[in-house]
């Protein structure tokens, strides 16, 4: 991808908008800014660990790869599926704005459609029938929802090979005591979420809508997708020099795979 002299006059004008996700190089001199001053070091990490999974299936499953970014946002991602080997790419994204950011910047870095497409759409409504995909991407996706592991059991039925997950987390390291319906009689939980209710529809780091998000501790995260059908799942484990929210355990991301068909 490589950063050309001019822009389109409906990128300027985006780019002019200001708030981006990503910080994305449209020319030698013009950088778009971004949101926070922490998400490049967000984005950067979520690169290190993700690449090396994804590179590996991508060339196992040959010249015709193909992946698929859930919640993609401006597209960032997509383009590093493109480098890392897929044939071709599907972003997808409930934000129209975020869509029409992802089909300029395509556009201005000369990318066929044919390649990179992009899809306004709801990840519960996505026609996991129609096709599937070698690798699929759920980053910053699944705290943001009331049903994060139907979210979970969408990807795996789109996803061949394997499925990167990211995820904010609660601290809840210590089982939750429940009780059983009968006086005196308790069970302990690995697993918990948090409710996060979200009330700022308009805040584009946030759900698109007022929901009561559920974030995972990171017990929730490793049993979610085993649940949701895939077969193993791993955690990916931060370095030191990796962004502080992933190396003290607040963000992390897990590795779900595929080894069998889907029967569910």
């Amino acid at each position: 991808m490589t950063a050309s002299g001019t822009i389109s006059r409906g990128l300027s004008e985006e780019v002019e908008r200001g708030g981006w996700m990503y910080e994305w190089q449209l020319t030698p001199t013009l950088v778009t800014p971004v949101f926070s001053s922490n998400l490049p070091s967000v984005h950067g990490t979520r690169l290190e660990l993700i690449e090396p999974v994804c590179r590996a299936a991508l060339s196992a499953a040959g010249p015709d790869a193909t992946a698929i970014d859930l919640a993609c946002n401006e597209g960032w991602f997509a383009h590093r599926l493109l480098e890392w080997g897929a044939a071709r790419v599907l972003g997808v994204d409930i934000r129209p704005d975020n869509i029409r950011r992802a089909e300029l910047i395509r556009d201005h870095f000369g990318i066929a459609a044919d390649r990179l497409e992009f899809a306004c759409v709801d990840v519960f409504e996505m026609d996991t029938d129609r096709e599937s995909y070698d690798v699929t991407l759920v980053l910053g996706l699944i705290y943001h929802l009331e049903r994060p592991l139907d979210a979970l059991r969408i990807a795996r039925r789109l996803t061949r090979s394997v499925c990167l997950i990211e995820s904010q987390l609660t601290r809840q390291d210590r089982p939750i005591v429940r009780g059983d319906g009968v006086p005196g009689v308790y069970h302990q939980s690995r697993e918990s979420f948090a409710a996060w209710v979200e009330n700022d529809p308009g805040n584009p780091l946030a759900s698109a809508g007022g929901v009561m998000s559920l974030v995972p501790n990171q017990a929730a995260l490793e049993s979610m997708p085993v649940w949701a059908g895939f077969d193993s799942v791993e955690l990916l484990p931060a370095r030191p020099h990796h962004d502080l929210q992933y190396v003290l355990g607040d963000r992390a991301v897990v590795a779900a795979h595929v080894t069998r068909g889907f029967d569910g």
